[in-house]
């Protein structure tokens, strides 16, 4: 007889450990092939400067030209209206002086006394300073607005010039487009050269490996290089395509893990059927049909939603040593051992008197 392994079901510490470490090297796979993704993007793309420098530049140095020139008037504005605030300053200098002196004039003359020479010579030239300034002010207000309408001229030429440049420099923004789609379809090759064999590697380890103790590192490979395979499209293949591929992959899995509950549903793996085997003997039901074992004490019970209510007790019954087949469905559930000659349960694979096995019967 083969050596088993005996270890048994895992705790629920390791379960929680071996959970939680999965999750994190699915996170460290993700990081490093991050890195994968990250350098072969570092590609160099095409020289966009090259498709400019085969046209006709005439049509940008206008536009240059146009733009130096409105920048020259702003400066010219700025400068005028700093000026403006220098005779706006000097003008209410001489204001103040003209009160001032107006003021002293009138006191001088309500004393009946004549004005000083030299009040009157000081009203002269603030009244002088005052209308100076104030007509070198109003030229300098009509400077800025024909300044201001020079700078609107400007911009409306400025305006149509971007258009001209922008339907002259369209021929090679189409060829730096195509340069670049083409670019990143090239980045998208090499990324998928990598990740895409190690997804398929993986997902051929996951389905080989059912049995590999070792089966939840493949797992975590396997959700890391499909997040990668799926950045790379989402990254780098156009939005018309990717939606395509984004659904036919959906559909493809939810087909996978529906032909994967129905073949289980129609011809359950043995370990499944083990289970289910093993579950329907321990609730005394029948694993095919789920009609009730009417075995030994349990031959008179009464059945109810929680299950059988036994009227004999647990008292031994001679019929727990006679083969028992179900009256609904046919299966043989109780038949002697081969070895022993002792009934043990036909659809498990152990004899529980002498140990012998069984290979377990896909009863359908």
């Amino acid at each position: 007889m083969a050596k088993k392994n005996r270890a048994g079901k895992s705790t629920f510490t390791q379960k929680l450990g071996t959970f939680f470490l999965c999750t994190l090297l699915t996170l460290l796979f993700i990081w490093v092939l991050s890195f994968f993704i990250g350098d072969i993007s570092d590609i160099k793309g095409p020289d966009t400067d090259a498709y400019f420098a085969d046209l006709d530049q005439a049509p940008m140095e206008l536009l240059k030209d146009l733009e130096d020139q409105k920048a020259e008037v702003a400066r010219q504005v700025r400068r005028k209206q700093e000026a403006q605030k220098d005779y706006k300053a000097s003008m209410e200098n001489a204001r103040q002086v003209l009160e001032e002196v107006a003021d002293l004039q009138r006191l001088s003359i309500e004393k009946g006394h004549a004005p000083p020479e030299s009040d009157v010579k000081a009203l002269a030239d603030a009244r002088e300073r005052f209308l100076a300034a104030q007509e070198q002010f109003e030229t300098t207000n009509v400077e800025v607005t024909e300044l201001n309408v020079r700078s609107f001229d400007l911009s409306d030429q400025i305006r149509e010039q971007k258009e001209v440049v922008s339907e002259h420099r369209r021929p090679a923004f189409d060829r730096i487009y195509a340069a670049n789609r083409a670019h990143r379809m090239e980045i998208a090759f090499y990324q998928l050269l990598i990740q895409l064999p190690l997804f398929l590697y993986a997902a051929w380890l996951v389905r080989s490996g059912k049995k590999s103790p070792y089966r939840p590192i493949y797992l975590s490979a396997l959700v890391a290089t499909f997040w990668a395979v799926a950045v790379i499209a989402w990254e780098n293949f156009p939005m018309e395509y990717f939606k395509y591929v984004a659904i036919f992959t959906a559909i493809l899995i939810t087909l996978g893990f529906l032909r994967y509950i129905l073949l289980n549903a129609v011809k359950p793996p043995r370990d499944l059927l083990l289970r289910r085997y093993r579950d329907s003997y321990e609730k005394c039901r029948c694993p095919i049909c789920d009609f009730s074992v009417r075995r030994g004490s349990l031959r008179g019970a009464v059945w109810t939603k929680k299950g059988p209510m036994s009227t004999a007790g647990d008292v031994q019954s001679s019929a727990e040593e006679d083969p028992y087949i179900c009256p609904s469905c046919g299966t043989n559930l109780f038949g002697k051992c081969d070895d022993c000659d002792k009934i043990r349960h036909s659809l498990l694979p152990n004899c529980e008197h002498c140990g012998v096995q069984y290979p377990v019967e896909e009863t359908s």
